[in-house]
């Protein structure tokens, strides 16, 4: 048994009691309030791979054991932790304190489906001002005609 594995289950076995239980909304406010940052965003995330689990199992009757849970959820933590170190360096290097579109879309150039998908989303957020924009200056321009 790995070293991860255990931390896991000892850090999020009583939030998973807590929320497979009846009355997890009220014991799962104390619990998690007690967690610091980090903790609670591990344990968000360590839940939702269990429910994406439970989904997989049901659908495809293969199960999953709690090692494997765990082992995806310290992955998950660690790409996290790698991705907002590129997306910092991205922004110091440009001369920025804040990271923009251009950080995101030059962290997911290796991935071309999501690269796409993000490209999307930009060029329609685009389109969408630019339409918001033509209208506005059409109604200042008939409100001074007026």
């Amino acid at each position: 048994m790995c070293i991860v594995c255990d931390d896991y289950q000892l850090l999020y076995s009583d939030l998973s009691q807590v929320c497979d239980s009846k009355d997890a909304d009220s014991k799962m406010d104390v619990d998690y309030d007690t967690l610091d940052k980090d903790q609670r965003l591990k344990a968000s995330m360590y839940l939702t791979i269990k429910q994406i689990a439970r989904e997989v199992e049901e659908e495809m009757e293969i199960p999953v054991s709690a090692q494997v849970l765990a082992t995806l959820s310290e992955t998950l933590a660690r790409q996290v932790e790698v991705y907002a170190s590129d997306l910092e360096d991205f922004a110091k290097h440009a001369r920025r304190t804040n990271v923009n579109t251009d950080d995101v879309k030059l962290l997911a150039r290796r991935n071309t489906t999501l690269l796409q998908h993000w490209n999307s989303i930009i060029d329609g957020e685009k389109s969408a001002q630019q339409e918001h924009k033509k209208e506005a200056e059409g109604g200042s321009k008939e409100d001074t005609s007026s």
